[in-house]
């Protein structure tokens, strides 16, 4: 496999690897982990360009495929190769880039995968299964990840889905939301879910490398959402079969447990420890002059459990009083667990965020300066890469160059 000055430059533990990425957001976050440890990561892109540059938010004044936000942070450290497969030549190329990777990941529907008769009708499998099975067995020691809603296999394979289905079709979605109310979408705007089985699409392919490579992958995001998820996996449900009935922002196991409001926002707070208690129950005393809450049968989690309602109003009366920081600062000298629920314009002001140096600045030619959240881990050795994103198709000539 041909090394690119961009990949020699670099000195992850994955530098020397070729991944080709198909894939719109089932791939994006962990082929974006994959490039920041050195891989060298082709975005394979239609004329259009990928799906994710057409996601909202985004940068204020700009449009075009430059734009999108997500794009800027989920393609950093990628290359762009624009191929039109409707064209031949592009077509001979995208194949020849075949033969140089390592891994593909790919988020086709199934009947596509294991079709694709641009390669089929131009010859390429002759003598081959079609799809991406003659197109592993063209290639021997290359690795195809599939990451689609329900997998390459059984009777819904062939259903359309999208990140929210995902959450529904494992269940998930049925523990979020208050008691009386219907379920609700987890928090966020953009595929939590498909950045997970991105990440395990990765571990599997990284296991699949380590074996010699030419394996297939095979992920599907119903599956992955049960293995995340212990409300709806083995732990609970597959035990005695009983729903459990949605918790809303407070845990039934005993008070306090969940979330709290503050004078201006909300805290987490947690005890489940009897010194936890204690802290609690004291503080409460002082502020409200309540001598009930000292009563030593609240000790017992169990006790707070059943009283959870009066001992939820009798916490809420402190949490209310106070700022979210003060409340911070207070519980922690009281070594309580508590923290405040941090909204994104706290986060970016965060003193211990800033002291870490854990946001980054970075410069793209259209976008200009701004600022992207940095590693998720660090490491003695100088493993990340800092990359912009690409623009549409910056690498197509770099990277078909380096096939003649």
């Amino acid at each position: 496999m041909s090394a690119t000055q961009a990949t020699q430059q670099r000195r992850g533990p994955w530098t020397g690897t070729r991944v080709l990425d198909l894939t719109g957001l089932s791939g994006a976050y962990g082929t974006r982990v994959w490039a920041a440890l050195g891989a060298d990561v082709i975005c394979v892109e239609p004329p259009q360009g990928n799906p994710v540059r057409k996601m909202p938010p985004m940068a204020a004044g700009h449009s075009g495929p430059e734009a999108s936000l997500w794009w800027a942070y989920y393609a950093a450290s990628k290359r762009s190769v624009v191929l039109d497969l409707d064209d031949d030549d592009d077509v001979d190329a995208l194949v020849k880039l075949l033969g140089t990777a390592d891994v593909v990941f790919d988020d086709a529907p199934p009947a596509i995968q294991e079709n694709y008769d641009w390669l089929a009708n131009q010859g390429y499998l002759d003598g081959f299964p079609q799809g991406c099975e003659g197109i592993c067995e063209h290639f021997p020691g290359l690795t195809w990840v599939s990451v689609t809603p329900f997998g390459m296999t059984g009777p819904r394979r062939a259903w359309h889905s999208s990140n929210l289905i995902g959450w529904a079709s494992c269940g998930l979605a049925s523990t979020v939301g208050f008691p009386h109310g219907p379920p609700l979408a987890p928090g966020g705007e953009i595929g939590v879910l498909m950045h997970g089985a991105s990440l395990y699409a990765v571990i599997g392919a990284m296991l699949s490398m380590r074996a010699g490579g030419g394996q297939t992958v095979d992920l599907s995001l119903q599956d992955v959402g049960l293995w995340l998820s212990p409300e709806t996996g083995v732990p609970l449900y597959l035990d005695d079969q009983v729903p459990r009935p949605r918790a809303g922002n407070r845990r039934p196991v005993t008070s306090p447990m969940g979330m709290y409001p503050a004078s201006d926002g909300y805290v987490a707070m947690i005890a489940i420890q009897p010194a936890h208690w204690n802290a609690v129950a004291q503080w409460v005393n002082e502020l409200t002059g309540n001598e009930g809450i000292l009563d030593e049968v609240f000790v017992d989690i169990v006790v707070r459990r059943e009283a959870l309602e009066a001992v939820d109003a009798w916490v809420e009366e402190l949490t209310t009083q106070f700022t979210k920081q003060e409340l911070f600062v207070e519980g922690q000298r009281r070594r309580i667990p508590i923290t405040p629920v941090n909204t994104v314009g706290d986060l970016r002001t965060d003193p211990h965020l800033e002291a870490v140096g854990w946001w980054r600045n970075e410069e793209h030619p259209v976008l200009g300066s701004y600022t992207v959240p940095g590693s998720p881990f660090n490491t003695d050795g100088d493993w990340w890469a800092w990359d912009r994103a690409p623009m549409l198709g910056e690498h197509t000539d770099e990277v078909l160059g380096e096939l003649s």
